[in-house]
């Protein structure tokens, strides 16, 4: 039914955007596992085959295919680099690449990381929370000249017709639909949380 409604895309597009959202907020998780393996003696290829069983969907796939393409012979930071868009699992490979190259101690490199993820995570909770009033307030705000409309409906609706019957009429619904719209934008834009 999806298909025939040519709503299918979408739904694609939006489920893959979840989903690497989702590998996103699991890296943290991934760096300490990761750690884990590591300093049990692993070595990256057997620590990356051995991470799954620990970790939960949809890192557990991504790892999976990254521990298929280091046993076929891929560079760590080549398999590591197809786990995710997102921006850490990307500075997860770099730092696997640079350790690579330069040698050092990755299980400290990794805890490390993953501290400062979930460091990084928290403010972005915190500031979430500190702009969830005004952007409640903006959505509020934005809906009360629908409000008013309605209510003037109910109450006086010879008012309304003559509102809506005249050219300065419409030009100040318009122009109150106009400053309410940017308002809105305002506001959001205010309280957007850049990660």
């Amino acid at each position: 039914m999806l298909r025939d409604l040519k709503l299918y895309p979408l739904l694609e597009r939006h489920q893959e955007r979840r989903r690497q959202q989702r590998l996103a907020e699991q890296a943290p998780l991934l760096a300490q596992v990761l750690a884990a393996h590591l300093r049990a003696g692993r070595s990256l290829q057997q620590s990356l085959a051995d991470a799954p069983d620990d970790l939960p969907e949809p890192v557990r796939e991504a790892v999976a295919g990254a521990a298929r393409g280091l046993a076929l012979g891929a560079a760590p930071a080549d398999a590591l680099a197809g786990l995710g868009e997102a921006r850490d699992l990307q500075l997860l490979a770099a730092a696997v690449a640079v350790q690579a190259r330069f040698g050092g101690e990755l299980p400290v490199l990794l805890e490390h990381m993953a501290e400062a993820m979930h460091e990084r995570a928290a403010l972005v909770r915190s500031a979430h929370v500190a702009t969830a009033q005004a952007r409640a307030t903006g959505r509020l705000v934005s809906l009360m000249p629908a409000g008013g409309l309605a209510a003037l409906w109910l109450i006086d609706r010879p008012a309304l017709a003559t509102l809506a019957g005249s050219v300065f009429g419409w030009s100040a619904l318009g122009l109150s639909a106009l400053m309410t719209a940017a308002g809105l934008v305002l506001i959001q834009r205010l309280a957007t949380v850049r990660e």
